[in-house]
């Protein structure tokens, strides 16, 4: 039986007022919105959105004072929050340091050479310090490497288990047996979720619960697996925009806008003028 969670103001919008999902329309819309701004930044920095759900749907919902542990797959995460386009794209022409970075929304650390110990002992430090803090904030890890990651992260998962710290981390990965024995003992610690990787919709459920546990001193990781259609994946977009038309909540408004914005963010950032972070 599901535990009983409590709800928090960071998801108070997710009442049930269309009557068909516990999601509303404007959530619906922000998760849209962030997808397709999340793969356009992808595709001009050369690279395959293949998590744009998971860093997407996991990201969405966290507050300012929460602690995000990106990969250099997840690093696009930063737009979700609001970072302008031109000081990310600044931050990763110019170094792969770790540490802070200034203009994001949360407190996003980014590895230069980020491994699965390395990012799974950043948030599990944060959430020891938020513990100690008693201050209800969460740090989330994106973890490389599947399986392995799992693995080598164990003693850091096992430390939290064991003190009951506010973290959550995050795994993208194929499906295969290694990876499902990983799982297995992953759960014998904390809360195991598997979530399709293309679906942000089922991402955003599963990490709004993940959430509101961690925020009470509940761990847990979610494993966001891609699900294949005829034997071939899909776009977290194009799969939202199917769910959204199904439902009849698509608007080829919230698209033009959502380019027309990111266009005219980019193109800001290619053409800086005098202040380029305005």
């Amino acid at each position: 039986m599901p535990t009983k969670l409590k709800a928090r103001s960071a998801a108070a919008d997710v009442a049930g007022k269309n009557g068909h999902s516990l999601i509303s329309d404007e959530k619906f819309r922000q998760l849209y919105t962030a997808l397709v701004k999340y793969e356009l930044l992808e595709q001009h920095l050369g690279s395959s959105p293949a998590d744009a759900a998971g860093a997407v749907g996991i990201t969405l919902d966290l507050e300012r004072q929460d602690t995000v542990v990106l990969s250099l797959r997840t690093y696009a995460a930063n737009l979700i929050k609001g970072v302008p386009v031109r000081a990310l794209l600044d931050h990763r022409n110019t170094s792969r340091n770790s540490g802070p970075f200034i203009h994001s929304a949360v407190n996003a650390l980014t590895p230069g050479a980020p491994s699965p110990v390395t990012q799974a002992g950043l948030a599990t430090g944060a959430a020891l310090t938020n513990k100690i803090a008693k201050n209800r904030n969460i740090a989330v890890a994106f973890l490389e490497g599947g399986a392995a990651a799992i693995t080598e992260c164990r003693e850091a998962v096992e430390l939290a288990s064991a003190n009951k710290l506010p973290v959550i981390y995050v795994i993208h990965d194929t499906p295969d047996r290694k990876l499902d024995n990983a799982v297995a003992e992953a759960a014998e610690m904390v809360p195991v979720v598997t979530v399709d990787a293309h679906d942000v919709v089922a991402v955003c459920r599963v990490a709004q619960e993940s959430i509101a546990r961690a925020r009470d001193g509940d761990p847990s990781l979610i494993v966001c697996v891609p699900c294949r259609l005829n034997g071939a994946s899909e776009s977290a977009l194009v799969n939202m925009e199917r769910y959204l038309t199904g439902k009849k909540l698509f608007r080829n408004r919230w698209k033009d806008q959502a380019i027309a914005e990111f266009n005219r963010d980019l193109s800001s950032a290619c053409h800086p003028t005098a202040n380029p972070l305005a």
